[in-house]
This record gives C-alpha cells, structure tokens and sequence, in this order.
C-alpha cells in the first residue's frame, strides 16, 4: 500500500512537470536486508531479472549493524516503474530473503 501511494503522488508529480511516462530512463530500485547473504540472494535474484547491480554492501544503522544495502539499476520506462506489476515483484521477491524493497528513485 505505501508503494502504491507514493506511485500515485510520484505520477502526478511527473506528469505535473511534463516528463514523458513512456521514455526509458535510468531508475535506481533500493533493498534492505539484514544479513549479507540475504543481500547477496536479492543482488543475484535482481541481476537474473536483467537489473544491472549497482552497489551491494554493508549499511549498518545504531540498532541494526547487520543491515545491508541492495541498489539495482534499469533503464525502463517510468510508466513500468509506477505500475503495481513490477512493485509487487519487487516486494515479493525482497520478503523471500528476509529483505525489504526501499522504493525507487530517477532524476528528471
């Protein structure tokens, strides 16, 4: 639900400022994981996907020094990016590892 939210306000946001929904742009895609393997499981689960890997590494907080950081690179369309299809494999495949997907973000 809070990825469909902020799908919903980005998409305004875009169309708003006139950006093209339908032109392929870089999109940087963000995970969490709470161990290394499980960060390295996402990494290569996204790579089979197609997404190029773009940082895989510790990103240890106060309460949580175990936490990893996965940002994975595409240049698809926003339109795929804001649709529910591609977020719903997203979150599916990050709480198959234990992982969470963080949102994504692309300069306009």
């Amino acid at each position: 639900m809070r990825h469909s939210n902020r799908n919903q306000s980005l998409k305004l946001l875009f169309e708003e400022k006139g950006v093209s929904l339908d032109e392929p742009r870089p999109i940087d895609f963000h995970f969490l994981a709470w161990s290394q393997r499980d960060a390295a499981v996402v990494a290569k689960r996204l790579y089979e996907m197609g997404f190029l890997i773009k940082l895989l590494a510790p990103a240890p907080i106060e309460n949580d020094p175990d936490r990893w950081s996965v940002e994975a690179g595409a240049k698809i369309p926003l339109a795929e990016s804001l649709g529910g299809s591609l977020t719903e494999k997203l979150v599916h495949l990050a709480a198959m590892e234990d992982a969470v997907f963080d949102g994504w973000g692309t300069s306009v």
